[in-house]
């Protein structure tokens, strides 16, 4: 078999000087999932290629049509923003 069927195109990603209690986060969260620290993280940089970048999802919205949500919609939302508060 030639070589190149046993040459798998992986990279390797370093990360120095990550603060302790964001390692004890990511440490945490990944044992809650059953997942080693290394999956959770190539997950999360997974989950974050999937999305656009923010220049490009600005750029979309710069190009969108305004919505118009009338007075009505914007009223709604202030009165659930109050009832809310009254329950506090």
């Amino acid at each position: 078999m030639p070589a190149a069927c046993y040459h798998h195109a992986v990279s390797n990603i370093q990360v120095k000087d990550v603060p302790e209690q964001i390692h004890e986060e990511l440490r945490r969260r990944a044992g809650q999932l059953s997942m080693s620290i290394r999956d959770y993280v190539l997950d999360l940089l997974r989950r974050d290629q999937a999305l656009p970048s923010r220049a490009d999802w600005l750029d979309e919205l710069r190009a969108s049509e305004p919505v118009d949500i009338g007075a009505p919609a914007a009223e709604a939302i202030r009165e659930s923003r109050r009832a809310r508060a009254q329950r506090r």
